[in-house]
């Protein structure tokens, strides 16, 4: 079973192995989206913990479906919701020779943890890139730029790089029509 990778923009790349499936033949429709893999380069962990609430060998569902266009029908521009705080994100979907590109989908201020941060907001920038590994099942990658921390309370973290970089690998399976 190959991977999509979901990253906050740790620049690697997808490590899979190239399907038997074109991107042409892909279903479009309702997928569940899972986290097989997290890396948090930017808040100790608190990604992590966030997209893999069960640890790092559980894979997670993404709490909402997610529609994914059939390959002949990109591109398409629409907001979905991932997971809290990823709610209403205005995304695009091409296609590309290997399957979907997801680009430059922007939340200007995502709040992060109130606990550890205040009143601290962030933009948050995804880019995504899925391939198939059969008509109902892709894997893939996505980065997360997290950038610009701001908060009147001045409790917000310090990231070493800013932009600061979140990986994820990904799974999608294909749900309905």
């Amino acid at each position: 079973m190959r991977h999509f990778v979901l990253a906050i923009v740790i620049g690697a790349g997808v490590s899979a192995c190239g399907g038997e499936v074109s991107p042409a033949q892909v279903r479009g429709g309702s997928y569940q989206f899972f986290t097989v893999r997290a890396e948090d380069a930017c808040l100790d962990g608190a990604m992590e913990a966030l997209f893999m609430p069960g640890g790092r060998d559980e894979r997670h569902a993404f709490e909402f479906p997610i529609p994914v266009p059939s390959w002949d029908d990109t591109p398409q521009s629409y907001d979905v919701d991932f997971r809290a705080p990823f709610l209403g994100m205005p995304v695009t979907v091409e296609a590309t020779e290997e399957g979907y590109a997801i680009r430059g989908s922007v939340m200007d201020a995502v709040e992060l943890d109130t606990s550890s941060y205040g009143d601290c907001v962030a933009t948050m920038q995804v880019d995504a890139d899925l391939q198939p590994d059969t008509a109902t099942l892709l894997y893939g990658e996505a980065r997360i730029d997290v950038s610009n921390p701001r908060g009147d309370d001045e409790r917000c973290p310090v990231f070493a790089d800013d932009p600061c970089r979140v990986r994820l690998d990904i799974e999608a399976e294909w749900l309905s029509d």
